[in-house]
């Protein structure tokens, strides 16, 4: 774990190490997962979420990093690009409104389906249905650990 202060205006940003084992690159902004397959359950080795992967979920991407290579994520902090997976409706998210993962294959968060009053990630804009319905990116605190 990495704590870093940029500079005097900035707050703090805490960073974890994973490996990314899910078989495609994990793109900057992307949800990571500690995976829970029993062959690669180290505490490193991390994935796109799964339905449910709630309690396993690491924090957001902080770069682009390749299949089998290892990476940084925000696991605690603001995130300028948060991946917001598509919902395919019109819906409409408030800024202050709790994001987590919970679609299979998503790679990213939205409020949709989020039983928690208190999600991971905290929505720092307001997400209009051009950016739910089909995915897209906006900025987000990160409440990971």
């Amino acid at each position: 774990m990495t704590t870093a202060t940029t500079n005097k205006t900035n707050a703090e940003v805490m960073y974890g190490n994973f490996t990314n084992v899910a078989g495609a690159t994990v793109t900057t902004g992307h949800a990571v997962a500690f995976t829970t397959t029993a062959a690669s359950l180290d505490g490193n080795s991390a994935v796109h979420p799964a339905v449910g992967q709630l309690r396993t979920f690491a924090g957001i991407s902080n770069s682009d990093v390749p299949d089998t290579q290892s990476g940084r994520y925000i696991a605690y902090g603001y995130a300028a690009s948060v991946y917001i997976f598509g919902t395919g409706t019109s819906v409409t998210t408030a800024i202050d409104n709790m994001l987590g993962p919970g679609v299979a294959g998503s790679f990213g968060v939205n409020s949709t389906g989020l039983k928690g009053t208190f999600g991971p990630v905290n929505a720092l804009a307001a997400i209009g249905a051009a950016i739910n319905s089909p995915g897209g990116y906006a900025s987000g605190f990160v409440r990971a650990m």
